[in-house]
């Protein structure tokens, strides 16, 4: 009732204000990127057009929202912990825009 449509409010609210930007080039990700969090490490890397998506279980969920296309990855550690293997994919992704936005600063000087 009241109590679901409220909760629903709210986490619409936290997530628009915890949305991130990812940089895609020819629907993949610019470059190689990993983050670790907990006992989860997540390995990204871009492909070529049309290899598809190659990841499993959050991975490939997170993936398909942020609209990359062909991406490969790999998750590393003795994690069957999902909510952390997502918190690493996020991180992952984090890291991946603040070295695209360095790498594309310093190409321009």
């Amino acid at each position: 009732g009241r109590d679901v449509a409220q909760a629903v409010e709210k986490a619409t609210r936290l997530a628009k204000k915890n949305l991130i930007e990812v940089p895609i080039i020819s629907d993949t990700i610019p470059h190689e990127v990993s983050a670790k969090l907990g006992a989860a490490k997540v390995i990204l890397k871009p492909q070529r057009k049309g290899r598809g998506l190659v990841a499993g279980g959050t991975v490939r969920v997170i993936c398909t929202l942020a609209g990359i296309k062909n991406i490969s990855s790999k998750i590393l550690g003795r994690t069957g912990n999902k909510l952390n293997n997502a918190r690493a994919t996020i991180k992952a992704l984090q890291e991946l825009k603040r070295e695209y936005a360095t790498s594309s600063t310093k190409t321009k000087t």
